[in-house]
């Protein structure tokens, strides 16, 4: 799927999560999994979903594609801040969706067609895995493969980072340079862990320079920033 251009895009994707109303959570043995898990993953890491529609057969390049676009977010928070986020084993949890992609895609939440997606996938996965928006268990970071073209997007603060279909076509290799979505997954990481997006073309990861990864660094402001934030105490 093709990208919009940085400048339209950029301030959508980076508008804050958490509107959604958390779901009651019972005992850990009553909550559904991700395929193939039978508990939860540690907490204090970061889980990463990959949710499939009903219609859109099980692909391994993209749980593949999505666990090294993660190790290679998680390099580059220890190369700029000395410290990192913990990844679980699998990385990616495939998620089974209960609708098809149309239904993702087409189905009103929020005021914006931009978000419907994304807020989809997120309040399907809050419900079913016992997920809280924010959670002070583990960082969320969801991906669909399903997008409007030229409609869709996705974001990320308050812990979740939430990205429609093209974001999981790049990880996959299907989407031109890796740069570009190795990038993405690194700004995006920054508002799930509470950042601000920059004010300017910075050539820090918090602005449109993250286009430009690897040549973007995190300035002293933003590396405090994620030290002393909401889940500062998930790195090491």
């Amino acid at each position: 799927m093709q990208d919009q251009q940085p400048n339209s895009r950029f301030s959508r994707r980076a508008a804050l999560l958490g509107a959604v109303a958390a779901p009651a959570v019972g005992a850990l043995g009553s909550l559904a999994f991700a395929e193939g898990a039978s508990a939860a993953p540690p907490t204090g890491t970061v889980r990463v979903y990959w949710l499939r529609p009903t219609d859109v057969p099980f692909d391994q390049r993209y749980p593949d594609g999505i666990a090294n676009v993660m190790r290679e977010t998680q390099r580059y928070y220890r190369q700029e801040l000395g410290v990192t986020f913990r990844l679980n084993d699998p990385v990616v949890e495939v998620v089974a969706g209960e609708h098809d992609a149309a239904w993702y895609e087409n189905t009103p939440n929020g005021g914006e067609e931009y978000w419907w997606v994304v807020f989809n996938m997120q309040q399907e996965l809050m419900r079913r895995l016992g997920l809280n928006a924010p959670d002070s268990r583990w960082i969320n970071i969801g991906e669909i493969s399903a997008e409007k073209e030229g409609v869709s997007g996705g974001g990320g603060g308050g812990g979740w980072a939430i990205l429609s279909g093209h974001d999981a076509d790049g990880a996959a290799e299907l989407g031109g340079d890796m740069n570009r979505w190795y990038g993405g997954m690194v700004h995006e990481m920054g508002h799930a862990l509470g950042l601000p997006d920059s004010t300017f073309t910075d050539g820090t990861p918090m602005s449109a320079s993250f286009y430009s990864y690897p040549n973007c660094h995190f300035n002293t402001q933003q590396k405090n920033g994620i030290r002393n934030g909401p889940y500062g105490s998930f790195l090491s």
